[in-house]
Formats: structure tokens, C-alpha cells, sequence
């Protein structure tokens, strides 16, 4: 069991069971990649779960991650000299004080101000794709809305050309994927995307890129070209990948759990609808790789020095210890319960635009089309990796 905690051919919920189990057996779970790296998955309840995630002795650097990771490839023969954009030196992969510093070139762009100034256009973007979803009939919600959406608005934020954007979310769908050796070169080409974007003279300088690119903190601080790459990757990725996933798993559940109706009659419960799948089906099924820089004890077993370590955050979320009845998804308990977005100084940068795309989504889909249902005749099939749970496809049929 303990290798589907990374992936397998599992439909919607399925890992929910999956990693509610290996809680409850245990808190480690060795697993293999399909790249044959070897790690340990976390399962724990979340109280701990928050301790660990700011244990600075589980480590986030990236030279340290990737001198593990190329260790055990070389082990097995592997001829793989580099490794994911990924896995570069951005403010996801690093401790502080140099994650402190990263964290502060980017962040004007996405705080709280910064994301309600977006909220027009986010209301525009979401309107004018849904204005287009055919009523009546059959539709994939994934492919026609929850990926065209974030893209759409990551692409403006950070300065992508809109002719560019089909194309940069089918590298991160490869990249992302369990297969080795097509999401390498899917990597290596978005890599070079990047590079070429990163050094025209063509951004936008109201562009995040543009901005990162050219200007200084406020200590005239600079980021150099492999940090401003690894910044790219992740802001890409992140920005687009969580919000897609998590728009496609709200309107699952709201439509599974019979309750798009009461979101069509009260539009309040569309956040309620949204932290509750952040907290019992989150998009990100766990928090991304960590490294240890001693023995740590973790739920009284002792993990050696140099392990990797994923953990997780579905687990977390449904911890019977912190909810009553955890496994339901109810809307009438507190919103706080659950550590998606992270907890302490890797909390995600863009946990607000994330809420703020999903719920503008949602409203404008009961308010359009109040009588939608899910079409399928099973639960919908799940893209695992080690980091996210996406749904494959969501069909739909939508109606007024």
C-alpha cells in the first residue's frame, strides 16, 4: 500500500482511505518512485503535522535535496545529470535566511492587497470561459474551465505571451507526470522556455517577471539568473497546477456531496465549500520534498540523517483527533483545520489568489448554471504523483 501514497491507478477519494489507513498504522511509510528514489511519507495527525512543517531540522535546501537525489540515481545506474526546474534554488527549496530573502522579492506580488486588485479581472477571465461551456450536453470541466482559468490569470500576473500559455501548460502536465523519461525532456524544454522569456527584451515591466527580472528589493538586492529561473518554474507550476486541481475538486464535491444547490441559494457558502476541500480532498496531497539534517524522531520512530521525506496533508486534514467525524465533508465546522497552503515560513505564497479564482469560479458557475450535474456513471479518475492529487476529468452537464 505504501507506493500509493505516491500514485497508482485510484479514482476521486480513493486516496483519502488510502492515506487515512497508513495514518493510523503508522507515521512513516517507505516508498519507491517511479525514478527509483526511495523516501518516506509522512502520515501524521495535525498537530504534528504543523510541528513539522516548521522543524527546521527537516530541511528544504535545494543543493542538499538534489545531492540526495543524484546519489541514489547514480546507485541505481542512472545516467541523469540533472533534475527537474523544480527541484531548483527557489524560495520553495530553500532555508532561511535565503528563503526569507527570496520570499521578499516576490511577495509585494501576492499578498492581500495585491490579489484584490486582481479581483476585477479574475471576475472578467472567469465569465468570459464560462460564457463559452455549451448548456445541455457533455463536457470535460477540467479541460474546458479548472486549467484554461488559472492559467489565464497566472499568465497575466507574471507576463507570459498568450500564445504561449497552451503550450507551457502541456510541458507542466508532462513534467509533472510519473513517467521519467518523458518528464525530464518536458523539464529541460520549459527550462529553456524560461531562459529565453527571462532574457528578452520583450517583458512587460508591470510583469512579475518583468519586475523580478530588472528591479531590486528594497536593499537593492538582486536575483541572480538560476534563481530568477528556479522562481519561474515554481510560480508557473505552483500558480497554475494548485488552482486548477482545487477548482476541479471544489465542483466535484459541491456536485458529489448534493450541495450545488444550496451554494446556487446561498452564494456565502461558496468559501465554506472551498475550505472544506482544501481540508478534506485537497489538490496537494503533500507538502513538497524535505531532507533531514540530523535524526529526527517523528511519532516515536527515529529517522535517520539524509532522509527525504514527503508529508502529507490529506492525512492531516481528516485527523479524527482534530475534527469530529474528520472523513465527512461537512460545511458546519471551522475553517481553519487544515495545513494545504502549509503552515509557518513556507506557507504558500499564493494561497489567496488560489481562494480567490476558485470561489469567483464556483459563484459564477451556480449562478449561471443552478440545475448542473455530474455525468459520469463512476467517481472520476485521479492523476497521483508525489506531490498533487489532480482529477484526470470532470464530466459535466450544465444546466440553467
Amino acid at each position: 500500500m505504501s507506493n500509493l501514497l505516491t500514485g497508482g491507478d485510484l479514482r476521486a477519494r480513493d486516496h483519502h482511505r488510502i492515506e487515512d489507513d497508513a495514518r493510523e498504522e503508522g507515521p512513516l511509510h517507505a516508498v519507491t518512485l517511479p525514478n527509483g528514489v526511495e523516501m518516506q511519507v509522512v502520515t501524521v495527525g495535525l498537530e504534528l503535522t504543523r510541528q513539522l512543517l516548521t522543524d527546521q531540522r527537516l530541511s528544504k535546501d535545494s543543493a542538499a535535496l538534489q545531492r540526495e537525489i543524484k546519489r541514489q540515481l547514480a546507485e541505481l545506474g542512472s545516467t541523469q545529470t540533472d533534475l527537474a526546474g523544480l527541484f531548483g534554488p527557489s524560495m520553495l527549496n530553500s532555508d532561511n535566511p535565503q528563503h526569507a530573502r527570496l520570499r521578499a522579492l516576490a511577495v509585494k506580488a501576492f499578498n492581500g492587497k495585491a490579489v484584490q486588485q486582481l479581483a476585477p479581472r479574475i471576475e472578467e477571465i472567469s465569465a468570459e470561459l464560462i460564457a463559452r461551456l455549451p448548456e445541455n450536453e457533455e463536457i470535460d470541466l477540467v479541460a474546458e474551465l479548472a486549467v484554461p482559468m488559472p492559467m489565464h490569470v497566472i499568465g497575466e500576473v507574471l507576463g507570459l505571451p498568450a500564445e504561449d500559455r497552451p503550450h507551457v501548460r502541456t510541458l507542466i502536465e508532462t513534467m509533472m507526470s510519473m513517467e521519467p523519461e518523458v518528464s525530464q525532456p518536458a523539464s529541460d524544454e520549459l527550462g529553456g522556455y524560461f531562459h529565453a522569456l527571462l532574457t528578452s527584451n520583450g517583458l512587460d515591466p508591470r510583469s512579475l517577471f518583468g519586475a523580478l527580472s530588472t528591479a531590486a528589493g528594497d536593499d537593492g538586492d538582486h536575483l541572480s539568473h538560476d534563481e530568477l529561473m528556479a522562481m519561474a518554474f515554481l510560480l508557473v507550476v505552483a500558480g497554475h497546477e494548485t488552482s486548477a486541481s482545487l477548482i476541479a475538486n471544489v465542483v466535484h464535491d459541491a456536485l458529489d456531496n448534493d450541495l450545488w444547490h444550496e451554494a446556487v441559494e446561498d452564494p456565502d457558502l461558496v468559501p465554506r465549500l472551498v475550505e472544506e476541500t482544501l481540508r478534506h480532498n485537497p489538490p496537494v496531497r503533500s507538502a513538497t520534498h524535505r531532507i533531514t539534517t540530523e535524526p529526527v524522531e517523528i511519532g516515536g520512530t527515529t529517522v535517520p540523517e539524509n532522509t527525504l521525506l514527503l508529508i502529507n496533508l490529506g492525512a492531516a486534514g481528516r485527523c479524527p483527533r482534530a475534527h469530529d467525524k474528520a472523513d465527512e465533508y461537512r460545511l458546519d465546522r471551522e475553517t481553519t483545520g487544515h495545513v494545504t497552503f502549509g503552515h509557518g515560513p513556507h506557507f504558500c505564497l499564493g494561497s489567496a489568489l488560489a481562494r480567490l479564482e476558485t470561489e469567483t469560479v464556483l459563484r459564477h458557475l451556480t449562478s449561471r448554471f443552478p440545475l448542473a450535474t455530474y455525468s459520469g456513471d463512476e467517481q472520476p479518475a485521479v492523476t497521483h504523483n508525489d506531490i498533487m492529487a489532480s482529477l484526470k476529468s470532470l464530466p459535466v452537464v450544465l444546466r440553467r
